[in-house]
C-alpha cells in the first residue's frame, strides 16, 4: 500500500467511526512522511517546523 492510500484509508475509517473529522494538514503530512520511513527530525526540516512540535503530533497519530 502507498502512503497516500494509507492516508486515504485512514480518513475514511476516521470519517465513517463517527469521529467526524480527517486529519489536518500537518497530522497528514507527519503520518505520509513517516509511513516513507522519513524520522520526526527530519519530517520537522522538510516541514520547516521545531522537531518537539512533530513529536506531538506524531504522538497523537500512533
Amino acid at each position: 500500500m502507498k502512503a497516500q492510500e494509507a492516508l486515504n484509508l485512514v480518513d475514511t475509517l476516521l470519517c465513517s467511526n463517527h469521529f467526524g473529522q480527517r486529519l489536518n494538514d500537518i497530522q497528514s503530512a507527519v503520518f505520509v512522511e513517516s509511513w516513507l520511513g522519513c524520522t520526526y527530525a527530519e519530517i520537522a526540516k522538510q516541514l520547516s517546523y521545531e522537531h518537539d512540535y512533530i513529536k506531538q503530533v506524531g504522538s497523537l497519530l500512533w
